[in-house]
This record gives C-alpha cells, sequence and structure tokens, in this order.
C-alpha cells in the first residue's frame, strides 16, 4: 500500500488546485489511504446526514443497479467536493473535476475480501457500479492501481 499511498499523495500534490474525488470498490483500501492523506476526507462527511429510513436502505438493500443509484443520489451526488480536500468514497461527488480511480486485481481484492468477511461478488458488482459511473461523467480519470506494498 505504500507505493500506492506515494503515488496518491503526488497526483494530488500536482492537483491540488482541482475539486478531486479518489473512487474505489468496497475493500480497495480508500480507509487506509484517506488515514494517510490529512487533507482528504470521507464523502460520507461531506454529504448531509441520512435520516433512520435513508440509513436503513444505504445499509441494507441488495445490491442492484437501481438501488445503487439511490444509493449514489443519498450519499456522493449530494456531497461538495473542494479543491485541496480530496474526497472519498465509492462514487463521484458533486462538483469533482478530476476522479482518482482505485484499481485493483481480481486476486488481492479476493484477500481483502475474505480478510473483512465481504462478499467478493458484491465487491465486483459494486466495482461495476463504479467503472459505469465513471464513463457515464465524462470527467479526467487517473486510475491509480493499488498493490500490496
Amino acid at each position: 500500500m505504500s507505493n500506492t499511498l506515494e503515488q496518491l499523495k503526488l497526483i494530488l500534490e500536482e492537483n491540488k488546485d482541482k475539486c478531486i474525488t479518489v473512487i474505489g470498490t468496497t475493500c480497495v483500501g480508500k480507509t487506509t489511504l484517506l488515514k494517510n492523506i490529512p487533507e482528504g476526507i470521507s464523502i460520507s462527511e461531506l454529504a448531509p446526514p441520512l435520516n433512520d429510513e435513508e440509513k436503513d436502505f444505504y445499509y441494507n438493500a441488495p445490491l442492484t443497479k437501481e438501488n445503487e443509484e439511490r444509493r449514489l443520489y443519498l450519499r456522493p451526488r449530494r456531497a461538495i467536493v473542494k479543491p485541496g480536500q480530496p474526497a472519498f468514497g465509492t462514487g463521484i461527488a458533486k462538483d469533482t473535476e478530476l476522479v482518482v480511480y482505485l484499481t485493483i486485481d481480481d486476486e488481492l481484492l479476493k484477500k481483502r475480501t475474505a480478510m473483512r468477511n465481504v462478499d467478493f461478488n458484491d465487491a465486483k458488482i459494486m466495482q461495476g457500479f463504479i467503472e459505469e459511473s465513471i464513463k457515464n461523467s465524462n470527467l479526467p480519470v487517473i486510475e491509480l492501481e493499488v498493490t500490496e506494498n
């Protein structure tokens, strides 16, 4: 992860004047990276709070295209990112000018999902939703491969 972290820091420094969303599927390492980027913030902290019904849906509804669209509305699309404060999450925040997409190979993702007791297939489904939303955004994208070291 240290190589990934150093590359991410360089990307963020070179683009500090832009509104950046760092995006990736579950278990890719967003939270670990975020802990090492002092100016970074979770998209969930930028979005307005969810009410009880929204929380129940957000955390418990099955992964489907329709449900993912609603999840994106509840958090990332209501979160406003600012220059110099990259937002980390599974969706693209409002006002994003540059997307940093954290990619991961299937073997490493399998290892990480197993360690966290997360369903690998759900992580892959989410990855597909993320890739589709990136494609549909027409925003510039920098792909950053997540590695173990």
